[in-house]
């Protein structure tokens, strides 16, 4: 959110000194001052509020900037000062390929280039065609170049870099995602926590290399077995979530029951229902001790190797 009130500010302070130091007669002096404090104001918002503002409020200043940008430029009379505000447009589309999800710079990115286009055509000076041309390759140039590079490591970010599951991060926003859509259809939801018994006898015994092959074949397999809306985590070591939407608690735990066919691997489980309204980690809390009592029951045993 920092980011985004900083690239405000400065596009405040920048629109600010064209009205302090216009560069032609002709410049848009009003319409700057009365986007200036506008500006100011919104960078201290942000600023305030800061990872607490909502998504929405996010895509509304990245829009409000790309307008304001484009209404200066329809007013400039110069070809300096319709590229040197047009370049704020390119620094908002670098902003949105970093933190916007692909869809999202896609339709920021054509509405600035629309503006752009519209603007400059409003504008009607001489010779800015190769400018809108140039601006407008810079534009989709980021949102490609930049918005690829983004989701590729936002998705390793999720991922745990032994088994390729989510980790605990990225199930957590996938879980909320599942939790919000189950609390809109009112389909219940089951949560399992799978815990292997013995890695660290077999890591002692046959080295860290095999227990890191018995921990991505288990994932494989157990990946396998589900069905493909079910979400499967590493939570770290040899701990592992399964969250199961629009799945009862029973109906979860004849599924964990399935798991033990697809590996030789042995573990002990731990399943409860995700009550509505219930923070992720208190089911968790509870499906963790529903597994220690199973540990308890059974007794610890050494994990196999696949």
């Amino acid at each position: 959110m920092a980011v985004l009130a900083l690239l405000v500010l400065v596009a405040s302070v920048c629109c600010l000194l064209g009205v302090l130091f216009p560069i032609s007669d002709q410049a848009p002096v009003e319409l700057g001052r009365a986007l200036t404090p506008i500006g100011f104001v919104l960078a201290g918002a942000l600023l305030f509020a800061g990872a607490r503002t909502p998504r929405w409020a996010m895509h509304g200043t990245v829009a409000f900037v790309s307008l304001s940008a484009c209404l200066l430029i329809s007013q400039s009379a110069t070809n300096g000062g319709i590229m040197m505000t047009a370049w704020s447009l390119a620094w908002l589309a670098v902003y949105v390929a970093t933190f916007f999800s692909r869809r999202a710079v896609q339709l920021h990115v054509l509405a600035m280039t629309i503006g752009l286009g519209v603007a400059i055509a409003v504008a009607s000076v001489p010779g800015t065609f190769i400018e809108f041309v140039m601006m407008a390759v810079t534009l989709w140039t980021a949102a490609v170049a930049l918005g690829s590079l983004s989701e590729r490591l936002r998705a390793q970010a999720d991922r745990d870099h032994l088994t390729g599951l989510l980790n605990r991060h990225g199930f957590g926003k996938a879980a909320g995602r599942e939790r919000a859509l189950a609390s809109r259809t009112g389909y219940p939801l089951a949560l399992a926590v799978i815990d292997l018994d013995g890695l660290k006898a077999v890591n002692d015994r046959h080295g860290h290399a095999a227990g890191d092959r018995l921990l991505r074949d288990a994932a494989r397999a157990w990946e396998r077995t589900l069905r493909p809306g079910d979400l499967i985590a590493r939570f770290g070591g040899d701990e592992f979530v399964v969250l199961f939407p629009a799945t009862a608690e029973e109906d979860a735990r004849t599924a964990v029951e399935r798991l033990r066919g697809a590996h030789p691997a042995s573990w002990c489980a731990g399943v409860t229902a995700w009550r509505r309204d219930e923070r992720i980690d208190d089911c968790l809390a509870r499906a963790d001790a529903h597994l220690y009592a199973a540990k308890d029951a059974r007794g610890a045993v050494p994990a196999a190797i696949g």
